[in-house]
């Protein structure tokens, strides 16, 4: 039951979260904001545990999970940042929704698993003309828009490539989820600081009111305790399971975005909406899972 809960609430967070990355962008860079959101979220993190009495970090024994986790952090989360500044949020969310199928194709050179059987690939097909509807919206996609596109298709190959590694490491070493986050957070956030400083460069910071809220919400839900869930629901479930979650986030996210940041959504947008979907469902293989759950329910005995 926990685990169903912590997965509801990933869902949540994933589903909001790109609408908050999109709204801290009001007073900070990207590369800032990420830096600032990993960093409170690692120190609340730190003193929590220091209180709690949990473990600390195992970094001789477990940085080669800390570094797989910290690729969906760094370079993976500046890629969508730097994203949010080509794309609305729901449409970040939308194209994050293609993890699953990268998720298939990596499958095989990470974990030694052939997951692209026929379904598999005709899934893939159809979502990749529904991403071609998205690309070729003269409404909403333009300009600086692909760029936006490219950066999201990168952030999912990085994204599942981390999250199938680390799937494959966890099976070799019990690491708690609070650890894994914390580690992942220590070994990203060099890089993010780095990046700040020597690549974009420091420029006075000046925090309005909407980026705080964004850089409060980011750090304490979307990273400290979105991470800590994600991680738990991972250990415990099929990898395919948890790339479910890209079906239903998009669709909160879209409507989030139209809501709260009067985002608009053109018909093209719609379509390539629909054929992704379509396509997560046939990959995912939802009609056979719906009959064997009516076929159970005939099957078990009223009260």
């Amino acid at each position: 039951m926990l685990v169903r809960l912590t997965y509801v609430l990933v869902i949540f967070i994933w589903a909001t979260t790109p609408l908050a990355i999109k709204l801290g962008g009001d007073s900070l860079q990207p590369i800032a904001g990420l830096t600032m959101r990993i960093a409170l979220a690692f120190g609340v993190g730190s003193i929590i545990c220091t209180i709690g009495g949990f473990a600390g970090l195992a970094i001789r024994r477990h940085w080669k999970l800390y570094f797989a986790a910290s690729i969906s952090l760094f370079p993976n989360m500046a890629l969508v940042y730097f994203a949010a500044e080509y794309l609305p949020s729901g449409l970040i969310a939308l194209l994050f929704g293609l993890t699953p199928f990268f998720t298939a194709v990596l499958a095989g050179p990470i974990l030694g698993e052939n997951l692209l059987q026929p379904r598999k690939v005709f899934a893939i097909v159809l979502a990749g003309l529904g991403l071609l509807c998205i690309v070729f919206d003269d409404v909403s996609v333009t300009g600086d828009s692909y760029i936006g596109i490219g950066l999201m298709l990168l952030s999912n190959v990085l994204f599942s490539a981390s999250a199938l590694w680390v799937k494959k490491l966890n099976a070799e070493m019990a690491v708690e989820p609070i650890e894994q986050a914390l580690g992942a957070m220590a070994f990203a956030l060099p890089g993010m600081a780095l990046s700040w400083v020597f690549v974009f460069g420091v420029e006075p910071i000046y925090i309005s009111s909407q980026s705080l809220g964004s850089l409060l919400y980011l750090s304490l839900f979307g990273s400290l305790v979105g991470f800590v869930a994600y991680y738990s629901i991972l250990k415990h479930m099929a990898v395919e399971t948890v790339s479910l979650i890209p079906l239903i986030t998009p669709i909160l996210a879209i409507i989030l975005g139209v809501v709260l940041a009067n985002e608009t959504v053109s018909v093209a947008i719609l379509l390539g909406a629909g054929l992704i979907f379509l396509a997560l469902a046939i990959h995912q293989g939802f009609w056979r899972r719906a009959k064997v759950a009516q076929e159970a329910s005939v099957a078990s005995p009223s009260h």
